[in-house]
């Protein structure tokens, strides 16, 4: 995965400091702002470094021994992609390990970014961070993924990180999805991928092949991985492997359009067109020879059954009697029922039955590992184990389905807990367990008694299954005749049995393509599990007493879920049904086959792979297929495509009729036709440097073990920021000078410490803006301390005297002049992904002085530029301020505000200063029920700020701000008859002196708003541009500021004085909420005050999200 530039928080909290330095110290201080979910560091990391040639490697000690693997493979994979893409890094590249998908989740560069990314790599540092997964042949695949994207970036940027990456970032446009992660699939799998084609043969046949403009404008339709991967795969085998890396270069420097055209002759739009050709001749005549699932088998789980929003049902679990069926998908949109979660269906009738669990919103389950693992019933039926994540770490929940309570949670040291099964006495489960980057089996007690593993390797073992008679464990791993772990070369995934009593393991012989998910026949003779050596994901089994395969479907889609390494299939021993996930057309269906053994035919046979001249593969005897046959057959059909499309361009004569202009490519003997296949051993040339020969190189640049040294992590700050500094002089009177400011913000490799400082300066140093915090996130209690100094004036006083007789007149003013000085300290405790406490104290010092000023001015207007006459001291007014909150956040955000969840806030913050303290007690409280989810959204606030205390009228409250009560923010102008306080106003009706109701040292707020949709996406016609996000609302608001020693009524009084005597204010009206394109949320409201001074109507502005 690629990221353009992460955001540091200190930047943003010093851009906001300038902006308005007077804010809570909870926004300032950066950990954490007012609201906000949390990333949470549930372990300390002891962070140590290996350097290689080209990487430095971080890890910690727990993963040391996979830290060096990864080492070694870096620089292998460095080797390759260098190659192919002739290019070469200027300096070492950092890398960052973590064991598991929880400690990933936990990391400060990025934060968490889901479930479903397995790593990362970011623009700003080029850090590839990644996680190990379920074994180390994937973790070599993330790893050189995320490589790539090093090299696209350090292509793109010339070399250059940190800082100096921002200007460049701006400035240039970032190539689309599909070109980058495309790029990085292919370079990083090769040009034999069954999960790509699985993808791509779908939507040949179902006629929806994208083109390129669909790709790069729609990417979260068309899954740019698979498709851009398709499209490379293209490419490279049209002009052979090594025109990636001209086109790469090419398009860092003049654009994608540019580069395919320079490169290869053609358009991109006409290559889009040529690719969608080359796939259909590729897959669709062998679709005949192909089934569709209701051959064999009835529909069990789909939309029409389940009514659920999105057709996805991934990782299901029959129950032993067959009756009930366990899945992950979504439910009801009236319900909100939108993100995966764990469901339970009747599996006959295929009718939902209740949700499981609540992910998004409960921290006990922030995660269900759906790509990952699947459920498996008790053999009675009564319990249900599910993984989950919880405290940054995997946990197995034992649940009681008729309750749907969770009777039982399975907490270990292991950092992964994944593929539990039962035992046949229900007394044990074995389940996939990780520490230290490896995964292994393990066995632990029902009751979470007993833990010890099973298998101590570093081959891998998954989706674990124990036979009826409790004896064997089939399971998935790495091990392999073909596995050398000396030369870090893995197997493709083997089914492997694990004899208990003997302590032995037995990987099943025969076995192609990649093997998993196993699941036992009811009478353990056999093992069924899904294998794509046939090119496709299809069914098979294994039988023990003959010793021979047996491919049980022959399936166009092919059993497969949201990745090649996820578990698609269940069987159900005592009802012998078995019930599997299948794709069509972009959908995830589960579909059912009672006794599937009575699919079985001949014994499936491997049959030998015929070539042609230039070593492709020819036409195929009639028969089973191995993955290599239908791969090789495949690349045959494309290349036979390939080679008829440019005969026909190099045929054509140049389309000079219409314009169309020749492309040529330079060479070093003359120019050939960019539309033209170079001669073999030219650059761009069909030859052995080939993504594939690469890949099939494991001995290339491998380092040996003995020269990795690990050494302890230093966290040094480096430029991440640097604002663009101004400096200037002006000289006049009123006392401008030397002016001018920047920012910048520093930062340590692994995101944990930062370092932020931004300045400006408008004449006196004494008025200077000036803004420095530190912020260290390395633990799971964050702190933070800074100072902040930020000048305010306001308008005192104004005077004009006539001078002479020639209409000239002195103007005076008083400035009052407020200089804030303020030093912080904050530190946050957060509990889990929504619920926080947070600590800290501000000391404030305010230096208050009065500025003189004067100038000329005739009867034109015309004057001479103001003279500071003197300037008077004010005094100091000094406090601190320490305060304790707790808070709590699951809201899901719109486009314009929360739309579900809910939000709350409770702070005590004493204010500290001799005789004249007080105490603020604040209580914000938030609600968004959907009414229907992203459609109709009720949304609830109650805000209340007291303080009490002697000094409580200090800092007087004003609840006039549109974010408080809407339709009161004009009282300001009617209030000249009421005096400075009320007490000695000529009036103190309430429809004269609203404005200063408005004013107290407590208050209370109340809102609500009814939200929906307006505007989703509009088109402007033909213009190249669309109309921004609009939502619409309606609204009533209900506040009232107060101070001690007034009452309080919920209506107005009788003789009503203000002065001693408070009331709600009311209005209500409707708006609209405008997202300017991810920068700002104009709110506009219609508002109808009840209680101000005139009743009408008026549109009300501002700028923010809703609360």
């Amino acid at each position: 995965m690629r990221i353009r530039l992460t955001r540091p928080q200190l930047l943003l909290v010093a851009a906001a400091t300038l902006a308005a330095p007077a804010i809570p110290l909870t926004q300032v201080a950066g950990a954490q702002a007012y609201f906000g979910q949390n990333q949470v560091q549930f372990k300390k990391f002891t962070w140590k470094v290996i350097k290689t040639d080209h990487f430095e490697v971080h890890y910690y000690s727990e993963i040391e021994t996979a830290a060096h693997m990864v080492a070694r493979m870096a620089e292998r994979s460095y080797a390759r992609l260098s190659r192919l893409l002739n290019y070469q890094f200027k300096e070492r590249k950092p890398i960052v390990l973590f064991a598991s998908r929880g400690d990933f989740a936990q990391n400060n560069v990025t934060g968490d970014l889901g479930e479903g990314t397995g790593g990362v790599t970011d623009a700003l540092r080029q850090r590839n961070m990644f996680f190990f997964g379920q074994d180390m042949a994937e973790a070599e695949h993330v790893l050189t993924h995320e490589m790539v994207h090093q090299f696209q970036y350090d292509v793109q940027f010339r070399g250059r990180t940190g800082a100096s990456v921002m200007a460049a970032d701006m400035a240039g446009a970032s190539p689309p999805l599909w070109f980058i992660e495309g790029m990085a699939e292919y370079l990083s799998i090769g040009p034999d991928h069954p999960a790509t084609d699985a993808i791509v043969r779908d939507a040949a046949l179902n006629g929806s092949i994208p083109s390129v403009e669909q790709m790069t404008e729609q990417p979260e339709r068309w899954f740019p991985y698979r498709y851009g991967e398709s499209f490379w795969r293209f490419i490279g085998a049209r002009w052979g492997d090594e025109m990636v890396g001209e086109i790469l270069q090419g398009a860092m420097s003049s654009g994608v359009d540019r580069a395919f055209k320079r490169f290869t002759g053609f358009e991109l739009e006409d290559l889009g067109d040529e690719w969608k050709e080359a796939i259909q001749t590729q897959y669709l005549p062998s679709v005949a020879t192909l089934d569709r699932p209701r051959k064999f088998a009835q529909p069990m789980l789909n939309s029409r059954r389940t009514k659920a929003i999105i057709p996805v049902y991934v990782a299901p679990a029959l129950s032993n009697d067959g009756r009930q069926i366990a899945y992950i998908s979504t439910g009801s949109l009236l319900r909100a029922e939108v993100f995966l979660d764990l469901y339970l269906a009747d599996a006959t009738t295929g009718k939902r039955l209740k949700r499981l669990t609540n992910s998004t919103l409960n921290p006990e389950t922030e995660e269900l590992r759906y790509a990952y693992s699947q459920s498996a019933f008790s053999p009675d039926g009564r319990q249900l184990a599910y993984t989950a994540q919880t405290g940054g770490k995997d946990v197995l929940f034992l649940l009681d389905v008729r309750s749907r309570r969770v009777v039982r949670k399975l907490d270990t040291n292991l950092d992964q807990m994944i593929g539990p099964t039962f035992s046949p006495d229900g007394k044990r489960i074995i389940f996939s367990g990780a520490r230290g980057g490896f995964t292994n089996l393990y066995v632990i007690d029902t009751d979470g008694n007993n833990l010890r593993a099973l298998t101590t390797d570093l081959f891998g073992a998954v989706m674990p299954t124990w036979s009826p008679d409790g004896r064997k464990v089939a399971f998935v791993s790495g091990r392999g005749p073909k596995t050398d772990l000396a030369l870090l070369k893995f197997s493709k995934w083997q089914i492997n049995i694990l004899d208990l009593d003997a302590n032995s393991i037995e990987t099943i012989p025969g076995q192609d393509g990649k093997n998993l998910n196993p699941q036992w026949a009811p009478d353990g003779k056999s093992v069924a599990f899904i294998s794509d050596r046939t090119g496709i994901a299809q069914l098979f089994l294994y039988d023990f007493d003959a010793k021979e395969h047996y491919q049980l479907t022959k399936l166009v889609g092919g059993i497969s879920s949201v990745t090649e390494n996820s578990p698609a299939m269940t069987w159900a021993r005592q009802a012998d049904k078995l019930a599997f996930v299948y794709m069509d057309n972009g959908d995830y269906t589960i579909w059912a086959v009672t006794n599937p053994r009575q699919l079985r035919k001949e014994a499936f046979v491997t049959a030998s792979v015929a070539t042609v001249a230039g070593g492709m593969p020819s036409a195929l005897p009639p028969g089973p297929r191995t993955a290599a046959d239908t791969s090789a057959k495949a690349r045959a059909d494309a290349t036979l495509a390939l080679q008829s499309l440019a005969q026909k361009s190099v045929e054509a004569a140049p389309d000079t009729a219409f314009g169309r202009r020749i492309s040529v490519y330079r060479t070093g003997t003359g120019v050939r036709l960019s539309a033209e296949v170079p001669p073999a051993g030219a650059p761009g040339s069909t030859n052995p440097v080939s993504v594939a020969a690469l890949l099939d190189s494991v001995a290339m640049a491998l380092p040996a073990e003995s020269s990795l040294k690990g050494e302890p992590y230093q966290a040094t700050l480096r430029p991440e920021y640097i604002s663009r500094p101004s400096i200037g002089y002006s000289q006049e009177n009123y006392g401008r000078g030397v002016y001018g400011g920047t920012t910048l913000v520093f930062g340590d490799l692994l995101g944990n410490r930062q370092l932020a400082v931004s300045g400006s300066l408008n004449g006196r140093f004494e008025e200077a803006q000036a803004f420095i915090a530190y912020q260290n996130s390395s633990r799971r209690l964050n702190w933070a301390v800074g100072a902040i100094q930020q000048p305010y004036f306001f308008l005192g006083d104004y005077t004009q005297t006539p001078f002479g007789r020639d209409g000239i007149a002195v103007q005076s003013q008083t400035l009052e002049r407020y200089v804030i000085r303020q030093a912080f300290g904050q530190s946050t405790y957060p509990l889990n992904r929504f619920d926080r406490f947070e600590m800290g104290a501000q000391f404030t010092s305010i230096d208050r002085a009065r500025m003189f000023l004067s100038q000329a001015v005739t009867s034109f207007g015309l004057g001479s530029g103001f003279y500071v006459d003197s300037i008077s001291g004010g005094g100091t007014l000094n406090y601190m301020s320490p305060y304790a909150a707790y808070v709590s956040d699951n809201a899901l955000n719109g486009l314009t505000g929360p739309m579900y969840g809910h939000r709350y806030r409770l702070e005590v913050r004493p204010n500290l200063s001799g005789d004249s303290s007080w105490v603020n007690y604040s209580a914000d409280v938030r609600r968004y029920d959907a009414i229907v989810f992203s459609f109709l959204t009720l949304a609830t606030r109650f805000y209340a700020d007291v303080a009490v205390g002697k000094g409580e009228l200090r800092y007087p409250k004003y609840i006039g701000n549109p974010y408080y009560i809407r339709g009161y923010d004009r009282e300001n102008y009617q209030s000249a008859d009421c005096g400075t306080n009320g007490a000695n106003a000529v009036s103190n009706n309430a429809g004269v002196c609203s404005a200063v109701q408005l004013l107290g040292s407590r208050m209370a707020v109340l809102n609500a708003e009814l939200r929906f949709p307006l505007v989703r996406r509009l088109d402007l016609g033909v213009l190249p541009i669309s109309l921004p996000p609009i939502d619409g609302l309606f609204f009533y608001d209900a506040g009232v500021a107060w101070s001690g020693g007034q009452q309080l009524s919920l209506t107005q009084p009788q003789n009503y004085d203000f002065s001693k005597q408070r009331f709600p204010l009311r209005s209500f009206g409707y708006g609209v909420r405008m997202n300017l394109f991810n920068i700002a949320v104009l709110r506009m409201d219609y508002t109808y005050p009840l209680d101000g001074f005139s009743k009408k109507p008026y549109w009300v502005f501002s700028i923010g999200p809703s609360f």
